[in-house]
């Protein structure tokens, strides 16, 4: 059922957590979902902060023109209003990273077996910035939750499906993490522990989509495994094309 060159990501098991139906288009049916301006604002914001760490080019402006070229490149507009959250959050960035000392690498993967996990497929992991003693992973906001003290809202942040993430990152380089969030006007790092049973979430959900995929005769049987359900935020605003092409593969499953 899935291909031979699987490869088991915390992007893929955090889809499949959310919403089994939009992993079941996208990786049993190979619909490719196109980021939202959301989703681009965040790429664009990192390759513009590493690009000023890389150069040294730490003038705002040259910063703001390179991550608005970057947002068009990925698909964006300049009438997003994403385009000029994502240059002032790429300042951001690269304000808080270079505090860390020297970027060993950018965007590095590793892949490793799935064996020593009880899985049949390898585990694939891509990091964001690393340093020499902490990996640090980028995310790009609109804006952040607050409390009126002004703590971050814990019941918001961090948000379950990054920390997943990051305790499988910490498993598979060996090296402790941390959450960088990032608003146009506001920053919070978040250290990510005791929160162990996030790893066990995420290889459990790995099991589970190797358990369906291998019971199932056929990819209809796995779509007829779950109701059709387009509330997750993955599915995008109205009628995207993520979720009329899910309607007719749940109409076809059920014919």
């Amino acid at each position: 059922m899935l291909e031979k060159d699987y490869r088991h990501t915390a992007s893929k098991g955090n889809s499949f957590i959310d919403s089994p139906p939009y992993w079941i288009i996208n990786e049993l049916y190979q619909f490719e979902s196109k980021p939202n301006a959301r989703m681009i604002m965040g790429s664009a914001a990192e390759e513009g902060a590493m690009n000023a760490i890389q150069k040294e080019a730490y003038d705002e402006d040259t910063i703001h023109e390179f991550t608005q070229k970057k947002f068009r490149e990925l698909g964006g507009s300049d009438d997003d209003d994403e385009s000029e959250m994502a240059a002032k959050i790429a300042v951001r960035f690269k304000d808080s990273l270079i505090s860390f000392g020297d970027v060993l690498s950018y965007q590095k993967e590793i892949q490793v077996p799935g064996k020593p996990y009880g899985l049949k497929h390898d585990i694939c992991c891509k990091t964001d910035f690393e340093f020499k003693d902490i990996i640090i992973d980028t995310k790009a906001t609109a804006y952040l939750k607050r409390l009126k003290s002004g703590a971050l809202d814990k019941n918001w942040y961090p948000k379950p499906s990054d920390v997943r993430q990051q305790f499988l990152y910490k498993e598979i380089f060996k090296k402790q993490t941390m959450l960088l969030y990032c608003s146009y006007n506001d920053t919070e790092a978040v250290e990510i522990e005791h929160l162990d049973s996030s790893l066990d979430e995420m290889i459990n959900a790995f099991k589970t989509i190797e358990h369906i995929t291998s019971i199932a005769k056929t990819k209809e049987d796995v779509v007829r495994m779950f109701p059709l359900n387009l509330e997750n935020f993955r599915w995008g605003k109205g009628d995207s094309d993520a979720k009329i092409f899910a309607k007719e593969i749940w109409q076809k499953a059920w014919k």
